[in-house]
């Protein structure tokens, strides 16, 4: 029977099974046009028929059976090889399993949870000190609430009493039939980051501390130096406020993220104090490059205390609008800030350009590689930019 498959045999036999009747009424029917021993003959075949296809459906649920055990195999294999913990639970909320690497994680026996509220015996902490709950755990939140995806960091209690920072991710278990079976969730070591953060934080509040002190160093030398050159008192104030914007700018950037900032909060900060309520800041979140975040801080300082001295904000009912946006072009994406003044005396445009001139223009023009248009109309002052989107801070 080499080569023949389950299929065939089960067709042959359909066949037989409709020719072959009792043997009386085949010979009834037949008459002597059919020997006996036809019959018989036909009878062993669809014994040998049966029993090729037993054989054949034997070895296809062991070939079956061996390739389901090959993958169980591979996935075990797979599930101790991540350098993570998993753990996996039933639709029931019933953890069946963890890999050997959450019990050298915890290190404790992995924790045979029955229902998704016995999870509170993986004993852990929230930042605030206070006890995770159960129903807090990804896994309960991705099998009981029914969510996607779910995540925590918490504080552990390993089984020999020590602490450490984990994370856990939940996602949920789905099978062919798009039917949720389970839920699992990835345990990972956050520990060294958590300390490295913390080391990160005491050396940027020392960099800040010590930015803050040169500052301070830099606007006395300056502010002893124009007073010995006899220079006017207006003028030393000026310089020294335009030190105190770039050192607030500088000081924000250190104490979040270096790298980039808001330009919302940049402006927020030089702005609010100036203005007094009537500058008005709208737009979506938009981080820049941090030394782009820097030429703001500098050009809206220079902004604001123009409109202060000679536009909107020299007159009681006078007000400036400053909105920012980004939007796709076929170039890339670019962002957008405005600048617009109101209520205010007409603008004129000044016969000579100074160093604010130079700050909200030539130098910031320069710092974004945008274009800068300026507008003194009778409405009050415009000052318009347009610069594409640095993703990356290049090297100064």
């Amino acid at each position: 029977m080499d080569g023949f498959s389950a299929g065939s045999a089960a067709l042959l036999l359909d066949r037989l099974i409709t020719r072959l009747m009792s043997r009386d009424t085949l010979l009834k029917s037949l008459g002597t046009y059919m020997p006996t021993n036809s019959i018989d003959e036909m009878a062993a075949e669809l014994l040998q028929l049966q029993e090729a296809l037993a054989v054949k459906n034997a070895e296809s649920r062991r070939i079956k059976s061996e390739k389901s055990s090959d993958r169980l195999t591979f996935l075990e294999a797979m599930m101790e090889t991540v350098p993570v913990g998993v753990v996996m639970a039933d639709a029931n909320g019933r953890i069946i399993y963890g890999n050997s690497h959450v019990e050298k994680m915890v290190r404790h026996p992995v924790i045979h949870s029955e229902h998704t509220e016995d999870y509170a015996a993986w004993v852990s902490f929230h930042e605030d000190g206070s006890q995770v709950q159960s129903h807090e755990y990804p896994l309960s939140r991705v099998i009981r609430d029914g969510e996607d995806h779910s995540e925590i960091d918490v504080h552990y209690q390993r089984g020999d009493g020590t602490m450490f920072w984990m994370r856990i991710i939940g996602k949920p278990v789905i099978n062919a039939n798009g039917t949720r079976i389970g839920a699992s969730v990835a345990l990972i070591d956050i520990d060294e980051e958590r300390h490295l953060r913390e080391a990160q934080n005491i050396l940027i509040a020392e960099l800040n501390h010590r930015v803050k002190n040169a500052f301070s160093v830099v606007k006395s030398i300056v502010s002893q130096s124009l007073r010995k050159m006899r220079v006017q008192r207006d003028l030393r104030e000026t310089i020294d406020q335009r030190l105190n914007a770039y050192a607030m700018a500088h000081s924000k950037l250190v104490g979040t993220k270096w790298d980039r900032a808001d330009i919302g909060a940049v402006a927020a900060d030089v702005l609010e104090t100036i203005g007094d309520g009537r500058i008005v800041l709208s737009g979506p979140k938009i981080e820049v490059p941090s030394r782009q975040a820097l030429s703001f801080s500098m050009a809206f300082y220079e902004l604001a205390t123009n409109a202060v001295k000679y536009g909107a904000l020299s007159v009681p009912e006078g007000r400036v609008d400053m909105t920012w946006e980004q939007s796709a072009t076929d170039d890339g994406s670019v962002i957008e800030l405005h600048w617009i003044e109101t209520g205010g005396p007409a603008a004129e445009k000044p016969e000579e350009t100074g160093f604010g001139s130079f700050i909200t223009g030539r130098a910031l023009q320069m710092e974004t590689g945008g274009e800068i248009t300026s507008d003194f109309g009778p409405q009050g002052f415009e000052w318009h930019l347009r610069m594409p989107v640095e993703t990356e801070d290049r090297a100064s």
